[in-house]
């Protein structure tokens, strides 16, 4: 049995390269502020906001949503606010947000959950994600 080397790809991955302009883009020292225009919060988006979509992105819309993240973050509407389930140390509650648009012609669902903190007054994008939604 011989040895096989596997050729390493020159060509990044779709997801990669969005990674690299999001990471650009959005993730700041201090953490880039999107003001959600429904509740007039100060949204901060961290690394973790990316981590999570890139680890659940599976399709090209899904990849070519995270370019709408600040304009999804602040045009989203709550859908409510409860207690972290979790328990999360220093978390204080979770809210979950909502909105649609299209991406390539496909209808989508954009959610957006936020955490808040306990000891300031600080909320953080935690997760984003999009859905396909069935063409009727």
């Amino acid at each position: 049995m011989g040895n096989r080397r596997r050729k390493k790809a020159t060509h990044k991955l779709p997801e990669e390269k969005y990674i690299d302009i999001v990471k650009g883009r959005f993730v700041c020292n201090p953490p880039m502020i999107v003001v959600n225009k429904d509740t007039g919060w100060p949204i901060a988006l961290s690394g973790r906001v990316i981590s999570e979509w890139r680890t659940k992105s599976r399709t090209r819309e899904r990849v070519l949503a995270i370019q709408l993240l600040d304009t999804m973050i602040e045009s989203t509407r709550l859908l409510e606010t409860v207690a972290d389930a979790k328990n999360t140390q220093g978390i204080e509650n979770v809210s979950y947000f909502e909105s649609f648009c299209r991406i390539n012609g496909k209808p989508f669902k954009i959610t957006v959950t936020v955490k808040k903190q306990k000891t300031v007054n600080r909320r953080f994008a935690y997760y984003y994600s999009a859905t396909e939604l069935e063409n009727k």
